[in-house]
């Protein structure tokens, strides 16, 4: 019997815009899980703040806000996910059930601090 061996596989370390590209997203990654998931807003030289939150917003205000902007962004992935087929809708709606899911909690939450109010 004879084993016919495949090409070699392709190598994408070895090409530099893909390389280069790879390194900007893993840069852009690390530089949001220190931001926001770690809680340590980090501010680059230069960097202006595109909008700022006023010390008076509450948190069910702010929460009501959050709800908003998941719903808003829930809706927008789902209608982008009506447009494709195969792999490429199946991750716009895990994109959209974890909006979801956190919309959610953000909704538990505000009917925490309702319950806890009256």
């Amino acid at each position: 019997m004879e084993k016919h061996l495949p090409d070699p596989p392709f190598n994408l370390a070895s090409h530099q815009n893909f390389t280069a590209d790879l390194l900007k997203d893993r840069s852009a990654l690390c530089r949001a899980v220190d931001t926001h998931l770690a809680g340590n807003p980090m501010n680059l030289p230069g960097q202006k703040r595109v909008y700022s939150i006023s010390n008076d917003v509450s948190l069910e205000d702010a929460q009501l806000y959050v709800a908003d902007l998941l719903r808003c962004a829930s809706v927008t992935v789902h209608q982008c996910g009506d447009h494709l087929g195969g792999e490429d809708r199946a991750m716009v709606f895990s994109v959209w059930h974890l909006l979801e899911m956190a919309k959610a909690m953000v909704d538990r939450s505000i009917d925490c601090l309702e319950m806890k109010r009256n």
